[in-house]
């Protein structure tokens, strides 16, 4: 069973030294979860945000794997046109080496107009300027470039293009790499085997499954924990829901959430207990992975590590 934990370091406020402990609990989670049988690390990117979410995956996803032996981590996504190519293509054939192939990168172009703003980048380009990193950093890492020496993996570290409209397939076939949908799009994904075919490519598609089973958090009394430590969970799906009015945007988005009760009735955000989990998990033919967000919206340490607990010492091992 494929367990994932997913990290952002926002909490309310954003401040410097409450993100400081978000950081360090979740890199010793981190440890934890390789020893025990948790597979991969999500990271993911953000600018202007006021409140601390992660601005730099790649360096954050080193970090990561440089305190573990085994687990991968997962960058879902960076946003590529705010990128150097040459500095990207460098620093993720540093981590490919140090971690033996751990890293895999989703590149996706962004939706925030003020991040591009904020970087300088001209948000009307970002389609070219996307093809410009994909070029160039496919060009850096081959041999004998004089960019980099070479790179662990090959004939690359793992890239996958990020998108969820047709010009994504496109591109991610164009530059003859796999595609990563945000959402549950088989139209998508059958596009994408069309256009593959007809290039002669092997079709790799990362999709997730039909059912969105959310964000899950465990809990000896998930009623009890939706009144006590629901708030967290609100302040994130609220302040992620203002980004876009498109729900397509991510499995997560929910635009124009207010209220806890409607975060519960979507199903993004779920309080199971252990039993509920391995139940559920049992009786689905096609489950998709476990995914974990422990220290959403700053949600207490000791909470994070009873949730991941209750996963690593009864979840876990009643699915092995």
């Amino acid at each position: 069973m494929l367990a994932i934990l997913r990290f952002n370091f926002a909490s309310p406020g954003g401040d410097p030294g409450v993100q400081g402990e978000l950081l360090s609990a979740a890199l010793e989670l981190a440890q934890f979860g390789d020893r025990h049988g948790i597979a991969a690390i999500s990271v993911d990117e953000h600018h202007a945000t006021g409140h601390g979410w992660s601005c730099n995956p790649v360096m954050i996803a080193g970090m990561f794997l440089a305190r573990t032996a085994n687990i991968f981590a997962s960058i879902d996504c960076a946003l590529g046109p705010l990128w150097n190519p040459v500095r990207m293509a460098e620093d993720i054939a540093l981590i490919d080496a140090m971690s033996r192939g751990r890293l895999h990168t989703t590149v996706g172009l962004g939706y925030r107009e003020v991040e591009y703003e904020t970087l300088g980048v001209d948000f009307a380009r970002r389609g070219e300027l996307m093809d410009q990193l994909l070029e160039s950093m496919l060009a850096a890492w081959t041999e004998g470039s004089g960019v980099v020496s070479g790179t662990w993996s090959k004939p690359h570290p793992p890239l996958y293009v990020g998108g969820g409209v047709r010009a994504t397939v496109r591109r991610a076939v164009r530059f003859g790499l796999p595609l990563s949908l945000p959402d549950h799009r088989p139209d998508l994904a059958e596009y994408y085997s069309e256009l593959c075919r007809e290039s002669g490519m092997r079709p790799f598609v990362l999709m997730p499954p039909a059912v969105n089973r959310g964000m899950i958090y465990l809990h000896e009394d998930p009623e009890r924990a939706w009144a006590e430590l629901g708030e967290h969970i609100l302040w994130e799906a609220v302040t992620y829901g203002r980004w876009s009015d498109d729900p397509s945007r991510s499995s997560m988005h929910l635009p124009g959430v207010q209220t806890l009760d409607e975060v519960r009735a979507s199903g993004r955000y779920r309080f199971l207990t252990p039993d509920q989990l391995i139940d559920e998990v049992r009786a689905s033919a096609n489950y998709g992975p476990i995914v974990m967000h422990p220290l959403v919206g700053g949600m207490p340490l000791e909470e994070a590590w009873k949730s991941v607990s209750l996963l690593t010492d009864e979840v876990l091992p009643a699915l092995r």
